[in-house]
């Protein structure tokens, strides 16, 4: 897909663009349930079209496609196919999909068609009820081949996955250095951010794994020590099944919840953040959402479901927290407002009097960080001088750091009080 240009001649390649259903299924129409931490590509860019049935994925990838329950799914550009002297391809991604009831990976070998790789078995060059998959622009594909319970290594080279290695084998036994608290049960979801990847926030190496039947999320660094875990018991919600996990430009990390119908959202340390969708068939519904593959670089999220597939972008989403004090006087002349984002995001705050005419401009395009965000009040104008005593509107609008930048934005507001 081209986003530098939001034209709405969508590119297709292969299954690398499966996610054309964006311009092949049928548009949803809106509901007043509208959560924000994904939202839907600009018309200009999708025609409207963000979902895709069976049918339509058959369509694209051809006929003879058989599919035995999807899972797993990621993408990823691939350096080895790139033109560094221009940015045209930067959208010609590469997209792996796991089709599980055939014990394969499915491909797409840029415009000349689709491959696939793995049979049922233990050995190399072999899967048995893969889940999982995550990939590196460098072209290490990992696979969650959880019915053998190892991470299985590959590598792309020209076009085509080689088998590498394996972290863990059937008895549990590391032949790769993951700490001994990270010992995997029944890997299912992974994500695998690489430290030479250029779309990451961070630059650090990062492997998150879902696992003892989809109960708990580990998170691994560069020499494969386990730096953060969470079960589904810490965020509230003992019956959170995360299937398959994604990550994203920041770090966070996203995992899909086959049983709740939703995506649940984490921070780099596997803080948890929030949830987004419910089950149901409308818009940001899910039935069953699997695999999930974020394109970091303009963030994209292709979630897989049970029998159809739907195309996001990251948006934004928060609200204000607290307001204190409520009141302010001279006693107590500033007020603290206390500001949750789900998201970085790019804020303009306005202090707005009775007739919501601006009083005071207190940030303009400032970005702040995913998480708590205190900002003061001072109870004065924009040159300086007290603000009469009064009601006023704490008005807050976020905008996206992403591809929905320009296209998107959401504003929240909180009362505030001046006393004479």
């Amino acid at each position: 897909m081209k986003i530098k240009n939001q034209k709405s001649e969508i590119k297709i390649i292969c299954l690398g663009s499966f996610l054309v259903f964006a311009v092949l299924a049928a548009p949803v129409f809106a509901q007043e349930y509208q959560p924000s931490l994904l939202v839907y590509p600009p018309f200009g860019h999708s025609l409207g079209f963000h979902k895709a049935g069976t049918f339509y994925l058959k369509l694209l990838l051809g006929w003879g496609a058989r599919f035995e329950d999807p899972q797993g799914i990621a993408c990823v550009r691939l350096k080895e196919t790139d033109d560094p002297g221009t940015g045209d391809d930067d959208d010609d991604v590469t997209v792996y999909m796991v089709n599980s009831g055939r014990h394969q990976i499915i491909y797409n070998q840029g415009l000349s068609g689709l491959k696939s790789f793995g049979q049922m078995g233990s050995g190399p060059g072999e899967l048995h009820t893969p889940r999982g998959i995550a990939a590196t622009e460098d072209g290490k594909v990992y696979v969650a081949d959880m019915n053998n319970n190892r991470v299985v290594s590959l590598q792309s080279r020209k076009g085509s996955l080689k088998f590498r290695v394996v972290i863990y084998d059937s008895l549990g036994t590391q032949t790769f250095s993951f700490g001994g608290e990270g010992i995997l049960d029944e890997p299912f979801g992974i994500a695998v951010q690489g430290f030479g990847d250029r779309w990451t926030f961070f630059k650090e190496t990062a492997i998150a794994v879902a696992d003892s039947i989809c109960a708990r999320i580990q998170k691994f660094d560069q020499q494969g020590r386990l730096v953060a875990r969470i079960a589904n018991a810490d965020i509230g919600l003992p019956g959170a099944y995360f299937s398959h996990l994604a990550l994203d430009y920041f770090g966070n990390l996203y995992a899909t919840d086959m049983i709740n119908h939703q995506v649940h959202k984490f921070d780099r340390n596997l803080k948890y953040v929030a949830g987004f969708g419910r089950k149901g068939l409308e818009e940001k519904e899910f039935e069953s959402p699997r695999g999930i593959a974020i394109w970091k670089r303009f963030g994209q999220v292709f979630i897989m479901e049970r029998e159809s597939a739907q195309y996001y972008w990251i948006g934004i989403d928060g609200y204000i927290k607290q307001v204190s004090p409520p009141v302010i006087d001279s006693l107590r002349p500033g007020a603290t407002i206390v500001l949750q984002l789900y998201e970085p995001a790019d804020l303009n705050i306005q202090i707005l009097d009775s007739l919501n005419q601006p009083v005071r401009q207190l940030l303009n395009e400032f970005r702040e960080k995913l998480g708590e965000n205190f900002l003061i009040w001072d109870g004065e104008d924009d040159q300086g001088k007290p603000a009469p005593a009064g009601e006023y509107t704490i008005s807050v609008t976020m905008a996206p750091t992403y591809s929905a930048k320009g296209y998107f934005t959401k504003t929240v507001t909180a009362k505030v009080r001046k006393a004479d």
